[in-house]
């Protein structure tokens, strides 16, 4: 309404894109921490190597967006937890190798579940043609700024 207008007057998109994502993200955070124990990044990641088991830190760094220092973090912490194992890569001892464990598994799943039910509200206001161009929208501009070409024009700015 109103106050979005206000908020979003006169910012750039990248703005508006990391508004919408945070203000999701902290309203949502609580209920995942009350139904999994587990903070939404630290699910983004416990998600992705119960997709991908045997995964690499490198690999999980690389697939979630976040700085390589707070994904380091949040592997621990789903260490410590039991919700996820590694072990070292025969083919070179210094990697290791991340799956989840039965209890990570359950959690990921549990997850999952919640996830879907608030991605629901999340877009309660759109029409299902709203969401579909939003997601053709967003699918196109990831594809842009993961280019060489868009890298390579930013180089003549």
């Amino acid at each position: 309404g109103e106050a979005a207008e206000r908020i979003f007057k006169n910012e750039r998109l990248t703005y508006r894109l990391e508004f919408v994502a945070e203000k999701a993200i902290v309203a949502n955070d609580e209920i995942f921490v009350r139904e999994t124990g587990c903070k939404i990044r630290e699910l983004r990641v416990l998600r992705l190597i119960d997709d991908m088991p045997g995964t690499t830190f490198a690999e999980i760094a690389k697939s979630t967006v976040l700085e390589r220092s707070l994904t380091s973090r949040i592997i621990q912490t789903l260490l410590k937890a039991g919700h996820i194992k590694r072990e070292a890569s025969k083919a070179d001892a210094r990697v290791f190798l991340l799956q989840t464990t039965d209890q990570g598994k359950e959690i990921s799943k549990v997850a999952r579940e919640l996830s879907d039910r608030l991605e629901v509200v999340l877009q309660a206001p759109l029409t299902e043609r709203e969401l579909q161009l939003l997601n053709h929208a967003l699918q196109r501009l990831g594809d842009w700024i993961s280019s060489d070409e868009y890298h390579a024009t930013l180089k003549d700015i």
